[in-house]
């Protein structure tokens, strides 16, 4: 009762507020997307539970589940549950840690808490529980409803820094593409990332206009990115600094990326030196081995071999081309062993060969691109690439790999309208 409730409640404030106007997008669309988005929640649901009956396993069940156990503490010891989720002495105080023994994925195999991307996730269910008293599918509709939001924030930042003439492509390519659709319709890390992008995005085409709000915007989400996927942002991070000194200085793109992938080798063949978990291989390595290791255990029925990293600068650099097959192409037609695993093999094919074939046109055609658009396209493919190389070398599972993309596929939807624009553009002159 409580998530139809929630659910009227959202629509209501939907129709009501100023943030879902579009100037050329309908009210009617964005319904239609978030009816969309949560019908997609309940099919992933259903999936989840049919298929996968091992609950602490299950992706969108072991936050959830974990969440429990802190929304059960709050009113057996409350002082303990707002210990436990401000982060208070929880290693030191024996108590604590017997509560916190009791969930399966409050501690990673990662002792570097930069690495730790649960917790986050099992407070955010723990505050969640207590507001709609702890209904898994209340919580779930928070997550969609944080995701779509951030949706809503890229298509609002792109809209406005680009002037877009079609933009209702842009808005349901980027609500309609499988993975993006389907990994930001449940309690997962993706809807948060999503949102975090939103943020960063927001703030950076409507700086002027807002002022210290979105500030403050900024650095929620580049807490939210760095806390809940720090891979993410390691790669964020540059093509967006690369994005913004072109921008400024008006330099072309390509010198700063280059610049940028320079200072990123150098970096990582000094921190390569340090046994330590500042060894941005090791850490990297550690996460492979430890990845394949858990796909045997479980017997994930859509591994593939991955090349083992060793930490150290010569096998990463080895191992890079093999990333870059891994995270651009994979699936392959023989990785496919379910019907859910071809969704993204064709995923992959369209989106290329729309890219492909919009880039041809653009040369044929011999259609010179504003410098601003020459910019964002360039920091896109740059920070596509830094995540599906990042993501092929370190995740020997389809279905994992194709999320660990999802940010990275939906920049790539981003320039694939920015590219659209420009010859749409061209032929209305």
């Amino acid at each position: 009762m409580i998530s139809i409730l929630y659910v009227a409640l959202i629509f209501v404030f939907i129709k009501k507020s100023r943030f879902f106007n579009f100037e050329n997008i309908k009210k009617l669309d964005i319904y239609l997307a978030l009816l969309i988005q949560f019908s997609t929640g309940f099919i992933l649901y259903i999936i989840y539970t049919k298929f996968y009956p091992v609950r602490y396993t299950s992706d969108i069940f072991k936050f959830y589940d974990d969440s429990l156990v802190l929304y059960n503490l709050f009113f057996e010891n409350s002082a303990d549950f707002f210990k436990i989720l401000i982060g208070f002495n929880k290693d030191k105080d024996p108590i604590l840690s017997n509560h916190l023994l009791e969930m399966n994925h409050w501690d990673s195999s990662y002792k570097n808490s930069f690495m730790n991307e649960t917790r986050l996730l099992i407070k955010t269910n723990a505050i969640l529980n207590l507001i709609g008293l702890k209904s898994y599918v209340f919580n779930m509709i928070s997550f969609i409803l944080i995701g779509f939001t951030g949706k809503l924030l890229i298509i609002k930042s792109v809209l406005k820094e680009f002037n877009l003439k079609n933009s209702k492509m842009l808005f349901w390519s980027i609500f309609l593409l499988p993975s993006l659709l389907i990994w930001t319709s449940g309690i997962l890390k993706e809807p948060l990332i999503i949102f975090s992008i939103g943020l960063i995005t927001y703030f950076l085409s409507h700086k002027i206009k807002y002022g210290s709000l979105n500030l403050f915007l900024l650095i929620l989400g580049s807490l939210i990115i760095f806390k809940v996927k720090f891979y993410v942002f390691i790669c964020f991070l540059p093509a967006l600094i690369s994005f913004l000194i072109s921008k400024k200085f008006i330099i072309k793109p390509y010198y700063t990326i280059f610049s940028f992938i320079a200072i990123i080798f150098i970096s990582i063949g000094l921190l390569s030196k340090f046994d330590s978990e500042i060894n941005p291989i090791r850490v990297l390595s550690k996460k492979q081995h430890d990845f394949i290791r858990l796909a045997d255990v479980f017997e994930a029925g859509s591994s593939f071999n991955l090349t083992p990293l060793e930490p150290n600068f010569y096998s990463f650099l080895k191992i890079l081309p093999d990333g870059l097959l891994n995270g651009f192409l994979r699936p392959y037609p023989n990785n496919i062993n379910k019907p859910l695993h071809f969704y993204p093999l064709l995923e992959n094919l369209i989106l290329y060969s729309c890219l492909f074939y919009f880039l041809y046109k653009l040369f044929k055609l011999k259609i010179k691109i504003k410098f601003g658009f020459k910019n964002a396209l360039w920091n896109c493919l740059f920070f596509v690439t830094m995540l599906f190389v990042i993501s092929g070398i370190g995740t020997p599972v389809i279905g994992a790999l194709v999320r660990y993309k999802v940010p990275g596929l939906l920049f790539l939807i981003i320039s694939i309208n920015l590219i659209y624009d420009q010859l749409y553009k061209s032929s209305i002159k």
